[in-house]
């Protein structure tokens, strides 16, 4: 991705992120704690960091990032609480908290 995000590029990486989360922790896997559920979710909040590190979204590319973040995991199965919940998870290691 080139410096300044568009909105497009922030939505295709949600995509990619979602896609690679559940090849690894498909949705009936996700619903129980297990270590490669804990690992596939460290992976990505990473993956998202480095992408708030390198590109400085601001409040509105993270917004955007979040809510197709969202939209892809429910599209994907799995059930909403784990979605509300990754999602939050994934903005929080994203702002540095």
């Amino acid at each position: 991705m080139s410096k300044g995000p568009g909105s497009r590029d922030v939505a295709d990486f949600a995509t990619e992120l979602v896609l690679e989360f559940s090849k690894r922790c498909p949705p009936e896997l996700a619903e129980r704690s297990t270590m490669a559920v804990a690992r596939a979710i460290d992976e990505i909040c990473n993956r998202a960091a480095a992408l708030q590190r390198e590109q400085h979204l601001g409040i509105y590319g993270r917004a955007k990032f979040g809510t197709e973040f969202k939209l892809r995991l429910k599209d994907a199965g799995y059930v909403p609480e784990f979605v509300d919940e990754l999602t939050t998870k994934l903005l929080i290691s994203m702002s540095g908290k």
